[in-house]
Order: structure tokens, then sequence, then C-alpha cells
């Protein structure tokens, strides 16, 4: 049995902080390290989760249990944007312990196993999926014998064979929500009806090629679990403490059939929990029946992943659907009773000015709840990071500075400054939140739901400028 330690960055959620949508971040336990947590545990390893983005003094925090915990794995999951951030907490293990074994697993570390290897201090880079190798690592096999790792540097760089996907999801073991002190977890109304909120996958992978999106954790072959582990795990939820579910699947209704069964099994054992789908939906799997039976089974949200309102840029990043699709989806789900949230993206390729406002002004023309509104940003794991390299246009690799809300110029677009882009940004914001038809239905809805306070709150604590 060895002692692990399982580790998020103390701004894992800190990256939206000069975003014009931190009044809707959720703060609730990621699933990644709940899950990893589960997979130890029923292999009999002591773990702990050290929750860092939840701690008023995280290196210290961090410190103190690396101190009296003395782990001999220290397992940190990290985004593009905290590869720093990663740096220095696998620095500070190694310095307390020496002789403790690093390990890094993410989206950003699949992509980049040599660079993360070569410039920082982690033994291991766990590429793809992590339960069944992290188990591997614990128990002690040869690193050589482990299948998806990377380790070492320079001529000694080792990269072992791919590891198989996990066919079936329902032989995960249950996530170790027990091991999160859920009392330091808020989420705002605007997301979320209740506190705490509980992070759940119900499948993995996403059978769809959008360029600015990566699979290379989970593959573009979608398994899913069964829908009775699905109800049975979202009622552990409950008793673990959560009183509100976030299902953070890339694709909830890949398997419409199955994300229908869900909602009836929901229905049939009377679940008395509100329940979300933050991530999105995809337009092509959805139905006025899905829609009906999911907000009858306790959904009350459900997001869409847009991007833009002009046919031809979405044809441009492999997102073949069309504004009458868009419309069609997003209606439905209005017409059954659930909030509808809407994601875009400015600066998409292609993109100019005039696709810009026809953006915004589709935006303004949905019946959407609510509206988000990203910068484009080529991550390294995406086929836009590599189009754009092969053609000499990313300006940056300073990991720190993509950021999707808050990011300086890393990338050279065809049509539009940064600047523009910028501007541009914030205006979607003003236009889509500030109509007089738009505060209008907000100020009967807060009033009827008791929000108000908390909308004019939100209102003036976020920089609509730009």
């Amino acid at each position: 049995m060895s002692r692990v330690l399982l580790v998020n960055p103390q701004s894992a959620i800190g990256v939206y902080d000069s975003s014009k949508i931190r009044v809707a971040i959720t703060a609730a336990p990621f699933v990644t390290l709940a899950s990893l947590a589960g997979a130890l545990l029923s292999s009999d390893h002591d773990v702990r989760i050290a929750d860092l983005m939840i701690e008023g003094n995280p290196i210290r925090a961090y410190r103190d249990i690396l101190g009296s915990f003395r782990p001999e794995y220290v397992g940190i999951t990290f985004t593009t944007p905290l590869y720093s951030e990663a740096r220095e907490l696998a620095e500070i293990a190694k310095e307390i312990i020496p002789d403790v074994v690093t390990m890094c697993g993410g989206i950003h570390a699949t992509s980049m196993p040599r660079e993360v290897l070569e410039e920082s201090r982690f033994d291991i880079v766990t590429i793809g999926e992590g339960e069944r190798t992290i188990v591997d690592i614990c128990g002690g096999m040869e690193w050589k014998d482990i299948p998806g790792i990377a380790f070492g540097t320079g001529a000694d760089f080792t990269m072992t064979s791919c590891r198989e996907m996990i066919a079936d999801l329902d032989d995960l073991p249950y996530p170790a929500w027990h091991l999160h002190n859920l009392e330091y977890y808020y989420s705002p109304h605007i997301a979320s009806r209740r506190n705490p909120v509980g992070y759940m996958e119900t499948n993995r992978g996403c059978n769809y090629f959008c360029t600015f999106c990566s699979q290379n954790v989970f593959g573009h072959k979608v398994r899913s679990k069964s829908s009775g582990r699905v109800v049975d795990e979202m009622f552990r939820m409950l008793e673990a403490g959560f009183r509100d579910i976030h299902i953070k699947d890339d694709n909830f209704t890949a398997d419409i059939g199955r994300a229908k069964e869900v909602c009836r099994l929901l229905i049939e054992k009377h679940f008395p929990a509100p329940w979300a789908l933050p991530t999105g939906v995809n337009i092509h799997d959805v139905d006025s029946e899905f829609f009906i039976l999911a907000k009858k089974a306790g959904c009350y949200q459900v997001s869409f992943g847009i991007e833009s309102g002009v046919e031809q840029i979405l044809k441009n990043v492999n997102k073949y659907q069309t504004p009458d699709m868009i419309r069609n989806a997003v209606t439905l789900a209005h017409e059954a009773g659930l909030e509808t949230v809407g994601f875009f993206m400015i600066g998409l390729p292609g993109d100019t000015v005039e696709t810009i406002r026809e953006t915004i002004r589709f935006a303004k023309s949905l019946p959407l709840t609510y509206a988000k509104a990203s910068m484009t940003l080529p991550f390294p794991s995406s086929a836009l990071f590599r189009q754009i390299d092969m053609e000499g246009r990313i300006l940056s690799r300073d990991w720190d500075r993509y950021n999707f809300h808050a990011t300086s110029e890393v990338w050279e677009h065809e049509n539009l400054d940064w600047d523009t882009i910028q501007h541009y940004y914030a205006m979607f914001h003003r236009k889509f939140y500030f109509r007089p038809s738009y505060v209008w239905k907000r100020f009967w809805r807060d009033i009827r739901m008791g929000q108000l306070l908390d909308d004019i709150k939100a209102v003036f604590s976020n920089d609509w400028s730009g």
C-alpha cells in the first residue's frame, strides 16, 4: 500500500477571475481527482486530495499536507494555463520529500509529455485516462512495463505503449467524494439551484471533430456508463452531501436513447435534487421528447455549443450545424421550460467584424437565458493549433497566457487584430445582457425566484467595458 496525494492547482477556477462570466463560475470538486482516488482506494492505497483552489493560503496548505502526510506519490492534474502552477507544485513536493514520485496528467501533459518532463520536476506523465495507469504506478510496477506513460529526459526519454481505453465505464469504482470537505464549495445562483454542486461524468469521448477542441485524453469514440449506473451514482452523490448535480460530459446526448432512459429512471425513482447539463449537448442529437423528459426528471438548465451565428464560420472549424438548426434546438429546450445557455467564440478562423456582429445579433435573437462568449484560442492539443502553427501564426508558447477570457495576443488572426477581438468580446456581453427586453424579463424572473439582489450585485461586480 502506498500513500498518494492528488492535487488540484490553486487557480483551477481562478483563470476566470478577469472574465466577463466570473459571476457564473461554479466552485465544485473536480470529478477527475475523485475518480482517480476511487480507483486507488479500491486497490487499498492511502489517498488524500489537496484541492488548493479552496484554500485561503494554498501554498502553505500544500506544504502542510506534504509535511504531515508524507506521500510517496504526488499526482497533479492541470490544463494549459495552469502549467506553471503545476511545475511549482512539483518543485515544492521534491523540496519537502526529495524521493517522492511526482506524476502529472490531463490534456496538456498528454499533448506535450516530452516538454513537460524536460521543463519540470515531474517524474512521470500519464497519457490519456488515468485510473488504471495510476494504480499500476502506485502499485510499484516497473515503469517500462506500464502502458500509457512517459518518463525520462533527453536521450533517456521513454514513452511506453498506448493504453487501451476503458471499454465499460461501469467497471470504474465510484468517485471518492468523501475525501472532499464540501462545506468549502459554493456556486452562485446563476450557475446552480442549491449548494454544494457536484460534478459527474456519464460518458467519455466526443463523436464530433471541432478543430478548436481536443479529444486526445478520451478519444472520439463515445463510451458511456449504463443508465442504471448513472442514476445510482447520482443518488450516491446526494448521500455524499451534494444538493445539485452538474453532468460534465462533452456530449451527454451522444447516445440519445441512453440519455432518455436516464431521464425515465430518474422520474421513476423520484430523484429529489435538481441537475443540469452545463457543458452542452449537441444540436444534432436532441429532440423535443428529450427536453420534456429532462425537465420532468429535474433538469433545469441545458447548454449548447453555438460558437457562431454564421454557417461558413462554423464550417471553418468542422462544426456542421446551421443557424436554423441551432434556433430549433434552443427553442425546443426553451419551450420545455428549461433554462438555456449558449456558448459563443469571438475570433474564430475566418471571422471578420461583420461576422462577429452577426453572431451577436444571432445570440440576441435566440431564447437564451444566458450567453457566454470566449476569445478563440488554439490550445496546443487542438487541430487548430497545429494548423496555425504550420502557417507561422503562433506568436507565443508562454502557456500562462492561454486563457479564454483574459488572454493577451498569442496568435495572429488572419483578419482581426487582438484589440478588435477583445473589444467584441466585451461588446458581446454588453449587447446581450443590457438590452431592455432582456433586463425586463430578467427583472420579473428575479422577483419570482427571489434573486433580484444577487443579480444586482453580479452586474455591479463586473467590468463590462472593453
